[in-house]
């Protein structure tokens, strides 16, 4: 029987192509580890078809099921309901922008609780970064996408009211933030990298996972990793200032490297992805030229 659920949201208004580069993802990296799947499906109605629905039979789970949310519901209150209906000993929550980037990637997760005994969160990033004047630098959080945490642990923690996407935040980093909740209770906070190794919060900076050096020991992705990824020295030198400390410095980064970084994450299978978008931009082009509204063509397809 699985110890993990991992609970996927989706959301129904991003582009098809990135939740399609998500389960492209999980069928290229094995697990290393039993799961469950669960499906948050945010802005579906309870009889819309849930795109692409056919495709988690595939998926390398042991179990899937979807869950249907109102798009109105900010992402931690969607979480949380989720978390509260599984029966696994861990959950790991993974937001709609999510890509895994190495095998065993489960297994990393586990291992950490397997040997620290006093674990108790487990992400594939973290920081110190102040949300606000409440909370003053360094900020020791793991980061609210991509991480583990006993489910009964997960679910007694005070979440606060759950009405905006600031709630989130103010969960994820705020003065009663879920790693403070999680170091209150005498547990420890640490971050996995995709070659096995478990860091705690005084080493974070040296694990080059979450915008330091070219994340290089990152396991899971998402919008806010690819924005450091294709950020300018500029941007970068801010990124890394924000969530490391005025004496951090960031690498300016190769511009090939970032611009193939780009590409993969906004079209990740290449010409498939892109010619819908080349073509929208050519028929908006003569359609405008004629007097006409344009009409999108972008469709995306799982493989």
């Amino acid at each position: 029987m699985p110890r993990i659920t991992v609970i996927f949201l989706w959301r129904k208004l991003n582009d098809p192509r990135y939740v399609c580069a998500f389960f492209r993802s999980l069928k290229a990296y094995p697990a290393g580890e039993e799961y469950d799947l669960v499906i948050a499906a945010k802005g579906y109605g309870s009889d819309e078809p849930i795109a692409y629905a056919n495709v988690l039979s595939s998926l390398p789970c042991s179990s899937f099921r979807t869950m249907r949310f109102p798009d109105e519901i900010p992402p931690t209150a969607v979480i949380r309901e989720a978390a509260a209906s599984c029966g696994t000993e861990f959950v790991l929550p993974l937001t709609s922008w999510s890509r895994i980037l190495a095998p065993n990637w489960l297994s990393r997760y586990l291992s950490a609780f397997d040997a620290i005994t006093d674990c108790g969160i487990v992400g594939a990033s973290g920081g110190y970064e102040c949300l606000n004047d409440d909370t003053p630098f360094p900020n020791v959080g793991i980061r609210s996408n991509a991480f583990m945490i006993r489910t009964e642990i997960f679910n007694s923690l005070d979440a606060g009211p759950q009405v905006t996407i600031f709630d989130g935040s103010n969960f994820e980093a705020g003065p009663n933030g879920m790693t403070k909740q999680i170091v209150a209770r005498g547990l420890r906070p640490v971050v996995v990298d995709r070659f096995g190794g478990r860091w705690l919060p005084e080493d974070w900076p040296k694990s080059r996972t979450f915008r330091l050096a070219e994340q290089e020991g990152l396991l899971i992705a998402d919008n806010r990793t690819i924005q450091y990824t294709c950020g300018s020295k500029r941007k970068r030198d801010r990124l890394v200032k924000r969530c490391w400390g005025t004496d951090a410095r960031s690498v300016p980064g190769s511009p090939w490297r970032k611009f193939v970084a780009w590409l993969k994450w906004h079209y990740p299978r290449g010409p498939v992805d892109m010619i819908p978008d080349v073509w929208d931009e050519v028929t908006s082009f003569v359609r405008k030229a004629i007097g006409k509204p344009p009409i999108s063509s972008k469709k995306a397809f799982p493989s």
